[in-house]
């Protein structure tokens, strides 16, 4: 137990500041400060993209990494999965139009062209198939890293929680609240933090299978 803390100091002290900036937020900053700062441009939106943005730039020196050849096609999908991620956060889709291009009501709207139908279509089915792709090839992995408290896989879990989190807060009643504004802008930029550690995290444990791999071909010639 104590390896698995002493392997997650990061992870953990990342979460433990997660209610600090929620309490510093909602009740100790004052509105002419906290207000801004959860808005959609507010400098807690500019942490969160910038985090995802990192995160982007990461996969994308995996794809372009030849000595990472067997998991090219995961960097690729997990790049695009993290740029509609990242469009979604930058709420891109308003360019298009007001209503969000996942609810159904974009696809019966009349004033929306069907190019525009098609297009957001061909998007969300792309992301559905990079998604199964990544659930179903990696989840034993992830649930036998996990298990072993391995620090990528911890902060994995902690994205998906504190995401979670943050659109309960957006599709309920919370939504409507300061408090809750603050809850779901916050957990936003901590999964945005976490998806980042993820990938910071992941990475050397991939160079050094790969480096493994070539010493035993190595030995095999």
């Amino acid at each position: 137990m104590a390896k698995a803390l002493s392997n997650n100091l990061v992870n953990l002290l990342v979460l433990a500041l997660l209610p600090i900036s929620i309490l510093m937020h909602a009740f100790w900053l004052p509105g002419s400060i906290s207000i801004p700062a959860i808005s959609d441009a507010g400098y807690m939106s500019v942490i969160t993209l910038t985090f995802l943005a990192c995160v982007f730039v990461a996969l994308l020196t995996l794809i372009f990494n030849n000595n990472l050849a067997s998991s090219k096609f995961t960097a690729i999908a997990s790049a695009y999965v993290v740029l509609i991620y990242f469009l979604r956060e930058a709420d891109i889709h308003r360019l298009l139009t007001i209503e969000h291009v996942t609810r159904p009501k974009f696809y019966s709207m009349e004033s929306v062209p069907l190019w525009q139908k098609a297009f957001a279509a061909a998007v969300f089915v792309l992301l559905a198939i990079c998604l199964l792709y990544l659930l179903i090839k990696y989840i034993r992995v992830i649930w036998k890293n996990l298990r072993e408290f391995e620090s990528w896989a911890v902060a994995l879990l902690l994205w998906f929680v504190v995401l979670f989190i943050s659109q309960l807060c957006d599709k309920s009643g919370l939504n409507h609240t300061h408090v809750g504004r603050v809850i779901e802008e916050n957990s936003e930029c901590w999964a945005a933090i976490f998806l980042f550690l993820v990938v910071i995290q992941l990475i050397p444990t991939l160079t050094l299978r790969n480096s493994q791999t070539s010493s035993a071909n190595l030995l095999v010639e």
